[in-house]
């Protein structure tokens, strides 16, 4: 068999609907789109859960995270998981990672067989070198310090980026004799919201107001009430200014891996497969939320965009797709054995121009409160319907025609009582949420003994990117936010910086 080699860009944060081929006519992402039209394009697809690790674990083992057990940023899967990547590697394939993954332990690889850059977050749960590192930076990582800082200059995110797409230039400017399987992770457009200075100042001038809330919403869910945040409009603009700044910034470096990846193929007179993608979006401002942990568009639904060598150009693929279909898809064009117990499908047919497949995806998320009380939620998207259920809060239960109403401004849930209980059923499926929150239980037990086990240790950080000092220097242009957290995000505040 002649395999391919394979090339997938993972952004972090990146939302599937702010692109220029999905529609956005006000983000410039010309290597985006020309790599869409040169390829085929997944216009519904969903994270298995917006979040991280577990979003990433899900998309390696092809699971949901209620299988693979991961639900929050804390842990991985275990190492003796075969991930898609060890198919691969069965197969002869050299796999590399430069870059973001986000894995937490001891295992940096799960099957990766060599790493030629680091990863910019803790790898170790509990340890916070990397956010006091970061200084005035550390807490714009997370979403309770996200609006800190925001404008024009540079970042860790910025320079984080930097560094790895030089990183995989040098690689691809080489020669390789395996076959090779190649993920690129970069942090940007995770905040901090912070983007180079003249795209800043350029979409300053661009961005609008989020129309949730401009025209508001007939429903507001109240699990994500605590979320809120009640800012200025000044505020708003500024932080989506940034966003959309940063994703033009990834742009821009995916345009130079891709060049560069075409010029590896040819000069080696090899073919591939480039694979574009994110873990999960960011709401930035949409509904007065920032960040992920929701599974609204623009925090759940993800960009996903193949090309290659026996892919279809121009394809556009309307039905809804999952994360979870990466793993089985690059091992059936790969020729790699395919993976136990996978939740994802393969998506080669639709690669080939074949008829699109009717399903339903799933996501999931584990919620956390002010009063620590776990509540697990869980998304069906199902043709154009998507339903949101947390357990507890049946009552607030959501319905959305997304090809009405993209923006989830009316909730059907009343007004579609068929379409709302087989969708309740789907969402019920093998969904046991009191031994969900038991399992969390007991392995967040053991999560913070290693905790503090971490604290009296010396851990191998070699494979973490330290921050430079220019990526520390306060941006050219920035604002500070002067908002009043409320008390039980000042305590969150204060446990991630704890020693």
């Amino acid at each position: 068999m002649n395999q391919k080699d394979i090339l997938i860009f993972l952004s972090d944060q990146h939302a599937g609907l702010c692109t220029g081929y999905a529609g956005d006519n006000i983000i410039r992402t010309p290597n985006l789109d020309r790599i869409a039209a040169q390829g085929t394009v997944f216009e519904e697809v969903y994270t298995s859960c917006p979040l991280c690790i577990p979003a990433r674990m899900s998309m390696l083992s092809g699971q949901l995270p209620t299988k693979t057990g991961v639900l929050d940023n804390a842990g991985s899967i275990s190492s003796d998981q075969a991930t898609f990547l060890h198919a691969l590697g069965a197969e002869g394939y050299e796999t590399v990672l430069c870059g973001r993954m986000h894995f937490e332990g001891p295992d940096q690889r799960h099957g990766f067989t060599k790493r030629i850059f680091g990863d910019i977050t803790p790898i170790y749960t509990g340890e916070r070198r990397a956010f006091r590192e970061m200084k005035h930076f550390g807490l714009t990582l997370t979403e309770v310090g996200c609006l800190d800082i925001i404008g024009g200059g540079n970042s860790p995110t910025l320079e984080y980026d930097r560094h790895v797409i030089q990183t995989a230039l040098e690689y691809l400017g080489k020669d390789h004799e395996k076959p090779q399987c190649i993920v690129i992770g970069t942090y940007a457009p995770h905040f901090p919201y912070v983007a180079p200075v003249e795209l800043y100042e350029y979409y300053l001038n661009k961005v609008i107001y989020p129309q949730t809330l401009s025209k508001g919403c007939n429903h507001e869910h109240p699990i994500l009430e605590e979320k809120l945040r009640d800012i200025s409009e000044e505020t708003v603009i500024r932080a989506r200014a940034a966003y959309w700044g940063m994703i033009e910034f990834m742009d821009r470096n995916i345009g130079f891996v891709y060049d560069a990846w075409n010029e590896y193929l040819k000069r080696s007179r090899k073919e591939g497969v480039f694979l574009y993608l994110s873990d999960h979006g960011d709401q930035v401002g949409e509904r007065g939320l920032y960040g992920k942990k929701t599974f609204f568009e623009m925090s759940a639904h993800i960009p996903m965009v193949f090309q290659g060598s026996g892919i279809m150009a121009g394809g556009k693929i309307k039905n809804p797709c999952s994360i979870m279909d990466v793993g089985p898809t690059l091992c059936e064009l790969a020729g790699g054995e395919q993976l136990p117990e996978q939740d994802g499908k393969s998506l080669t047919p639709q690669l080939k121009g074949g008829t699109e497949e009717e399903r339903y995806v799933l996501s999931e998320i584990l919620e956390g409160s002010a009063n620590q009380r776990r509540v697990p939620g869980r998304m069906v998207r199902k043709g154009k319907w998507k339903y949101i259920t947390y357990a507890g809060y049946e009552d607030s239960d959501l319905l959305f025609d997304l090809e009405k109403d993209r923006n989830e401004l009316e909730n059907l849930i009343d007004k579609q009582p068929v379409i709302a209980k087989e969708m309740k059923e789907i969402a019920n499926k093998n969904w046991d949420t009191k031994e969900i929150i038991n399992r969390y239980v007991i392995r967040e037990k053991h999560l913070q003994i290693q905790a503090r086990w971490i604290k009296h240790t010396q851990l191998d950080q070699s494979e973490r990117w330290i921050t430079t000092p220019d990526a520390l220097k306060e941006p050219e242009k920035y604002y500070k936010s002067s908002i009043e957290l409320p008390e039980h995000i000042k305590r969150r505040i204060k446990n991630i910086l704890a020693e």
